[in-house]
């Protein structure tokens, strides 16, 4: 049996309660308690598909392959700090690497940024995230829309 409830109330805490309350103790079950994160949401997701047509449009790309390319020149970066399974990983491709199996490597990493989504990532990941595409688009002097100018 599995239950995740987000606390924001009185009465999902009291519900929380009651399901610990209810808890058979003939079974070892384990609790972990920690501050929510929120996923990305969905304005920002929006924004960040505006924006990957606009520097597509500037470039001659699509936006499905800047998706991939930004992912795999930002997001890794922020996923590999913030999560140490997904950190794991990623040593274990470097390491691939420093044993001469380049390709193998390249390969292995083509994958793991294909796998990897912004679906799971909190407001401040996806906020630092689109802030690192944003001053790469400055960089090559695409100015981005932004919901206040609309």
């Amino acid at each position: 049996m599995k239950h995740k409830i987000i606390i924001s109330s009185e009465e999902l805490r009291n519900r929380a309660i009651q399901i610990l309350r209810d808890l058979p103790l003939d079974v070892v079950h384990e609790v972990e308690v920690r501050e929510h994160k929120k996923d990305r949401s969905k304005d920002q997701n929006a924004l960040y598909w505006k924006w990957l047509t606009v520097i597509g449009n500037e470039l001659g790309e699509s936006k499905e392959e800047l998706h991939e390319r930004y992912k795999d020149k930002f997001l890794v970066n922020i996923y590999e700090r913030d999560d140490p399974d997904y950190a794991e990983m990623i040593q274990a491709l470097r390491e691939v690497w420093r044993h001469g199996m380049k390709a193998e490597s390249i390969g292995l990493r083509k994958k793991i940024v294909a796998l990897t989504s912004t679906t799971g990532a909190t407001v401040h990941q996806m906020s630092e995230y689109m802030e690192s595409i944003e001053r790469d688009a400055a960089s090559m002097a695409i100015r981005l829309p932004f919901p206040e100018d609309q």
